[in-house]
């Protein structure tokens, strides 16, 4: 259900990714279930899209998808979305789907190791994959995960990709 994939990306490629994050003007908010979270209610994070930018980032995006579906026997084909997410301490997030099709498939990348992760709840149990450097989850865009924000570390940096297969 959840496949965990050592994409072996050099640690100096993700240094890059990194830096262009850093460097990126388009971050805004960071909303779950679809809908924007007022920021004075709580912090869910900042989110940045690169699908369609022609960007730096959106190659990157792709060049990380290519190397998770090396993998992975079930292949995204249609893309959907690849958001680059930012959670900082304060960050809190909810328990929500990417999508509900049964043909729908997500990808969690780490940029960086750290006390963050991901958390699936499944049957009522959590589930908890911590944020390890070149790791990427590949699940069913219709399991309800969250992303969790690092208590020590001062950020978490992914990239989530969703798509049809």
């Amino acid at each position: 259900m959840i496949q965990k994939i050592n994409t072996n990306v050099p640690p100096n490629t993700n240094v890059r990714i990194l830096q262009a994050l850093f460097e990126a003007k388009t971050w805004a908010f960071g909303y779950d279930n679809k809908k924007i979270n007022k920021p004075e209610i709580f912090d869910s994070g900042f989110t940045l899209l690169s699908l369609g930018t022609k960007s730096e980032l959106e190659i990157y995006s792709y060049m990380l998808l290519d190397m998770v579906q090396e993998h992975t026997p079930l292949k995204i084909k249609n893309i959907y979305r690849m958001n680059w997410n930012w959670y900082n301490r304060n960050s809190v997030t909810k328990f929500h789907e990417d999508m509900q099709e049964d043909n729908c498939y997500s990808i969690a990348y780490n940029l960086h190791t750290n006390d963050g992760g991901t958390e699936f709840k499944i049957n009522d149990k959590i589930q908890f994959y911590p944020s390890i450097e070149g790791e990427a989850l590949f699940f069913p865009s219709k399991l309800l995960h969250r992303g969790i924000a690092p208590k020590t570390t001062p950020h978490r940096f992914m990239l989530n990709i969703t798509g049809y297969l």
